[in-house]
Order: structure tokens, then sequence, then C-alpha cells
């Protein structure tokens, strides 16, 4: 069973594999700040190379399936 994602509060993205629409850098999601008060989901993501982006959520998008099996899972 999948997991719950509501991306109008950024619940359920811990954890998740994430693509900076930009740059195209692949990371984990490490932190999610909740949606309050109108403002977007704040997500802070750490990169393979141990950096980390920080950005809305609207920022980043799920990668694809070639783009899953290219990332490192461990």
């Amino acid at each position: 069973m999948g997991k719950s994602k509501n991306s109008a509060t950024g619940e359920g993205f811990l954890g998740e594999v994430m693509v900076h629409k930009l740059s195209r850098a692949m990371g984990v999601v490490t932190n999610v700040a909740e949606a309050q008060a109108g403002w977007p989901p704040q997500i802070i993501v750490k990169l393979k190379d141990g950096s980390v982006k920080k950005g809305r959520l609207s920022d980043f998008r799920e990668p694809s399936g070639t783009e899953r099996t290219t990332f490192p899972t461990a």
C-alpha cells in the first residue's frame, strides 16, 4: 500500500526521493515544514553529494522511472 501524501500541507513527503526542477539534482527529503496560513510547504532535500537544497514543495518533483533506478537507495 502506498504512502498517503498531501501536497497542500506537505504531509507524507518525509523520506521520499525528489528531484529539483531547475538543477535536476536528486535527493531524499529530510525535513518538511508544514504549510501554515496560506504559505506553501517548505522541504529540505539531502543530495547524493551530501549538500542540501531547500525550497518550496512546488520547486521539486517526483522522479521518473528511469531516474528512480539510477538513484542509490541505502
